[in-house]
């Protein structure tokens, strides 16, 4: 049991209704965007490509998103004046969702840092508003956060490198993704063994991973795993098949 993760989800979820979509990678399922679409209302989405130099992904979401609202769709560009971010701070604020592409992890949370949105993003994200990400955008939303170098040969924590990420998702949840498809199983499985994080959430390739408050629904082809270690100090798995939920808070009970 961890009564103090429970009460730290309690809080979490009872806030203003948390709205995350995490993608495993490869192609984002239609109504997984539809969904994040119509979550983020008719305001204005912003698209973060920090994760890669190029802009391409940004692009292709961005007209995955379209069909589904009316919102003002704007790509954050990578190099910013001092002005620019100023703006970037005032569109964080008036934004009704946000959404971030693939790529490297730890390139996306070093823009986060430099251009000191690291607060703003998650004050927004506690008021409410409607966050996405996928594969690096899905992996920054954990702190710790994976940041890519593991030995997969081996199910051992210790061999898996972490740093802070977003943290969007409760302290202590991991987040992992092309989980399936990449053989990240030993990886996710080795931290939670070792209590390196409190619960490990493993989203496969081309499917999402939808919270709702406290619900967690699947979207895509795949499955998402989910990694405790339960009150007889075992770990367990449960496996959500697609279009299937579960309350993210009863898990942790």
């Amino acid at each position: 049991m961890y009564p103090l993760l429970f009460a730290i989800f309690f809080s979490f979820f009872t806030r203003a209704e948390s709205k995350l979509l995490l993608v495993g990678g490869g192609n984002r399922p239609v109504d997984a965007m539809r969904s994040f679409a119509e979550k983020s209302g008719n305001g204005q989405i912003l698209i973060i490509p920090w994760a890669s130099a190029s802009i391409e992904s940004a692009e292709s979401i961005r007209n995955e998103i379209t069909p589904f609202t009316k919102a003002r769709i704007e790509i954050v560009p990578h190099q910013l004046s001092s002005a620019d971010v100023i703006k970037l701070h005032q569109q964080i604020i008036g934004a009704t969702g946000i959404f971030f592409t693939g790529g490297d992890q730890n390139t996306l949370m070093k823009f986060i840092r430099d251009y000191k949105v690291y607060d703003l993003l998650k004050k927004r994200y506690q008021e409410g508003m409607m966050f996405g990400g996928t594969s690096a955008g899905t992996a920054i939303m954990s702190d710790p956060m994976l940041t890519g170098l593991a030995d997969l040969s081996v199910i051992d924590g210790s061999k898996v490198e972490l740093a802070q990420g977003l943290g969007l998702l409760p302290q202590g949840i991991i987040a992992d993704q092309h989980f399936i498809v990449r053989g990240r199983f030993n990886r996710l499985a080795g931290l939670i063994q070792d209590k390196k994080g409190k619960l490990g959430i493993g989203v496969d390739e081309n499917t999402a991973l939808m919270i709702s408050g406290s619900e967690a629904r699947v979207i895509g082809p795949s499955q998402v795993l989910f990694f405790k270690i339960n009150s007889s100090q075992k770990l367990e798995i449960t496996i959500l098949e697609p279009g299937k939920s579960l309350n993210l808070s009863e898990l942790l009970q």
